[in-house]
């Protein structure tokens, strides 16, 4: 069970045996019907809304019902045809639904849902149809496409798949259906593009890969082949715009790839391949590979053709012999980056994707458990033109992206070295911070970085750890990674309002709501849902619905965030943080969300919704919250006040 304030606290710990919860059942009632006599209705949502977070139906409902043969209230109808539906009651939760006279997108969501328990198709997809009238949501979205997949109507369904993906692009298992659709439509380009989106994601699964091998077997050989040999000439004629090397700030090693047994790049310009004792010259705008083997191999990127054996670890730089160091260039000559094909980002998630990249600064191979990691030898300024441009909107305004400059530096001096073991300073994920070097870089990002070159936050005369994310629902936290002087847990808005005051009713409208803060807005990121019927479940986790027993949420934290939960199934296991909560459940968007099980009257677990709040862990910048602060004037030391209190900005050099 989880923690409330005031009334809630009577319910704080863990389920207690039956003839305890019954005691404390019974003293909750009383306590109710006390209120009732106070005419205190917001105590009655209050503990109907702790029992509904518990899964406890019958008793929220128990609570409820009283209260709507005296009185006229939208939220009691609301909350207990919720309850009921849950419970499995569909048609009682019909009556209540309907008695909500000032229905919003909610309500007919609500309706959809219900009319699908009850089998009245066309009735529920008018009701979906009704609550995307009113907003377009996800949850309406994707069951009008499941509607129209099964009543053959793929058009629509694929408009309506479409649509859920461009609200919240994280709902991958709409690319699998899309790709059926597409299927059944013979466009198998556009289906291949959506498996293949589907097996990015969902990498073990064997719907996703036996359809791809479908469609793949429709497209034929020679559509690969000629798609292969587009991808080449476009490779072949790639140019890139000579830069400047930053010569002041400290050099880093970045690993941009690892777990390879070989990669393909060239250089615009000649440039040479060393491991200290031998060296090779290599031409410029010719691919080259390197493969290891018992040593690793410098090979023709076309033909194979081998050039040369080396040991590692393996340095290729440009304009210089071996002998000379990055640090002895100088800052006025130009080179070109380092392309390199078919590098993985964002492996597993939703954005995951293989492209070419291109590095500034230098390459040096190492071998980690039998596998190559290319790690990039660049200035610690040329590596923040490659994170700022990967980690917010390059069309953020000026002081938005000039905030988190700061705060990206400020972590990139804290934890120089956090990978130092492996051979290098920072990986280029989210784990350090997410870098795609020269390929990504804005002109509008790289003046931003220059615009505050060399200035971090500091607390106490020390570099801060600057924690960021991308939207964080409306409530910050300071709790995430333990208490630190300059992490606040408050609302994102300049409300005094004090988010710890919340009771538990207030708490579950807050995820349906669209409260004023800084960082509020209609994608994805700030509300956001996700719905799992027993066929998605299946097909996303690998196995049954029915195998789950319970779903315990232990602990919760700052800004409604879970941060622990027991969930019993094949094997018990405890969650026992934010992140691993959010990547059991179909890697969602954030802790911050209420998860509804749905069952059947026979008490069958039938469906889960999920009702999520921001994007990452709520610590610290919120980067759509200082987006709009831009947007409203604020200046990028305030934006970073507001974020981070108790710190100043040091310059560095």
């Amino acid at each position: 069970m989880i923690r409330h304030n005031n009334v809630n606290n009577l319910f704080y710990g863990r389920r207690p045996a039956t003839p305890l919860r019954l005691i404390i059942f019974i003293f909750a009632v009383c306590f109710v019907l006390s209120q009732a006599v106070a005419g205190n209705l917001d105590n009655y949502l209050d503990l109907a809304a702790i029992f509904k977070e518990n899964g406890e139906y019958q008793k929220a409902i128990e609570i409820l019902e009283p209260l709507c043969r005296g009185l006229e209230s939208d939220r009691v109808s609301q909350l207990l045809g919720r309850c009921y539906y849950l419970k499995g009651k569909a048609k009682v939760a019909l009556n209540f639904l309907n008695e909500k006279k000032n229905k919003d997108w909610h309500d007919y969501l609500y309706l959809g849902l219900v009319y699908e328990d009850l089998n009245k198709m066309s009735l529920a997809q008018s009701s979906y149809l009704e609550s995307i009238k009113i907003k377009k949501n996800s949850i309406s979205l994707y069951r009008l496409g499941k509607i129209y997949f099964g009543n053959g109507q793929y058009k629509k369904a694929i408009s309506s798949f479409r649509d859920v993906l461009d609200i919240d692009s994280s709902i991958k298992i709409a690319n699998y259906y899309l790709g059926l659709c597409y299927l059944e439509e013979n466009d198998f380009k556009e289906a291949y593009n959506c498996f293949l989106k589907t097996i990015n994601f969902y990498p073990n699964n064997i719907e996703g890969r036996e359809k791809m091998e479908i469609v793949k077997k429709k497209l034929g050989e020679k559509f690969f082949s000629e798609k292969e040999e587009k991808k080449k000439e476009v490779r072949q004629t790639v140019k890139f715009v000579p830069y400047k090397r930053d010569k002041i700030a400290p050099m880093i090693k970045v690993a941009v790839a690892k777990d390879l047994s070989e990669f393909t790049f060239k250089n615009n310009d000649k440039f040479f391949v060393s491991d200290g004792g031998a060296v090779f010259e290599c031409e410029e705008n010719k691919f080259y590979k390197v493969v290891l083997k018992k040593s690793l191999t410098l090979c023709d990127g076309d033909s194979g053709r081998v050039y040369q054996e080396f040991s590692w670890p393996l340095k290729i730089y440009v304009k210089g012999s071996n002998q000379q160091s990055v640090e002895d260039i100088f800052v006025n000559e130009e080179y070109y980056p380092f392309y390199i094909l078919d590098l993985v980002y964002g492996e597993g998630d939703f954005w995951h994707k293989q492209v070419d990249m291109a590095y500034r600064g230098d390459l040096e191979i190492i071998v980690n458990n039998d596998k190559l990691t290319i790690v990039n030898l660049v200035s610690l300024e040329d590596y923040l033109y490659g994170v700022l441009s990967a980690e917010i909107p390059a069309a953020s305004g000026d002081e938005a992206l000039a905030a988190q400059a700061v705060a990206a530096r400020t972590i990139a001096f804290r934890n120089l070295g956090r990978h130092r073991k492996e051979g290098y300073d920072f990986c280029a994920d989210v784990h350090c911070q997410v870098y795609k070097g020269i390929s990504a870089e804005t002109p509008k990002t790289t003046r931003a970085v220059w615009a505050c070159r060399g200035q971090i936050m500091v607390c106490n005369g020390e570099p801060i750890e600057a924690f960021y994310h991308a939207n964080c629902g409306g409530c910050l936290c300071s709790d995430v990674f333990g208490q630190r002087d300059y992490l606040v847990s408050k609302f994102d808005s300049l409300s005094p309002r004090d988010i710890s005051e919340f009771g538990a009713y207030q708490e579950e409208e807050w995820f349906h709501q669209v409260p004023d803060t800084f960082c509020q807005g209609e994608k994805g990121s700030f509300r956001w849902q996700r719905i799992y019927d027993e066929d998605d479940f299946a097909f996303t986790f690998g196995f049954p619905l029915s195998e789950i027993k319970s779903i315990t949420f232990l602990d919760k934290g700052d800004g409604f965030r879970y941060k622990k939960c027991a969930v019993s199934a094949k094997e018990d296991m405890i969650l026992d943080r934010g992140l691993k909560i959010r990547n059991y459940f179909d890697k969602l968007r954030g802790s911050a969300f209420k998860l509804e099980e749905k069952f059947s009257e026979q008490g069958r677990r039938k469906m889960l919704i999920f009702w999520g709040a921001g994007f990452g862990h709520g610590a610290g910048l919120c980067q759509e919250g200082a987006i709009n602060q831009a947007k409203k004037g604020y200046k990028y030391k305030e934006i970073l006040q507001h974020y981070y209190p108790n710190t100043r900005v040091k310059v560095v050099y």
